[in-house]
């Protein structure tokens, strides 16, 4: 039986939306490309597929959020269903008002942990999708000790639990370059691909 239900506020759609901004401009082109150059059947199927994976990354930014809080578990909303840590498990939490980049400039935006005994991420909560107030709600209702940082790079978060912070969190420049530079080469070559077989 459900002990607290959590959802972001609507304050946070603003990083929401932001964060699903790119996807959806990836899909808007190539439903463009589709629709004005009606490239061969490849091509389209190709360009379909880039306007799917967009919307589906947008959805990811965009999709309804949940927090659950039952006697025996804290539950967060996944693809299907929700993933589940038993609260016994929960040693601490671990929250960030402004979890700031690698370089400590920047805003930087919520996060919190649910950590185990041994210091490691049982789930993680990201500021992305989720407001800083309601993540203090739920470390404070959660039970376990709660550790709040006004401000602090993942460096310094990894100072008091080494094993906490994932890779994604401490070199986004790293994954967003990875990404990026992987979709510009896909877009780059549909773009040739479309241009030099499409119908005039």
């Amino acid at each position: 039986m459900p002990e607290h239900v959590f959802h972001p506020r609507l304050g946070s759609y603003g990083r929401r939306l932001s964060a699903a901004l790119a996807p959806v401009l990836l899909t808007v082109l190539a439903v463009g490309m589709i629709y004005y150059r009606r490239p061969a059947g490849p091509v389209t199927g190709a360009l379909a597929f880039l306007a799917l994976v967009g919307l589906v990354v947008a959805y990811v930014y965009l999709r309804p959020a949940l927090a659950v809080l039952t006697p025996g578990f804290v539950l967060v909303s996944r693809w299907v269903g929700f993933r589940a840590v038993p609260r016994e498990r929960i040693a601490r939490v671990v929250t960030v008002e402004k979890l700031l980049p690698p370089t400590g400039k920047g805003r930087g935006r919520p996060y919190l942990w649910f950590v185990t005994e041994t210091g490691r991420c049982a789930l993680a909560l990201d500021g992305t999708v989720w407001d800083a107030r309601s993540l203090d709600e739920i470390a404070r209702v959660s039970g376990a000790q709660h550790v709040n940082f006004t401000r602090a790079t993942p460096a310094q978060v990894r100072e008091h639990w080494p094993r906490l912070v994932s890779w994604r969190v401490r070199y986004p420049r790293v994954r967003y370059a990875a990404s990026s530079l992987a979709l510009l080469g896909v877009i780059g070559l549909l773009v040739w691909w479309a241009v030099a077989h499409g119908s005039p």
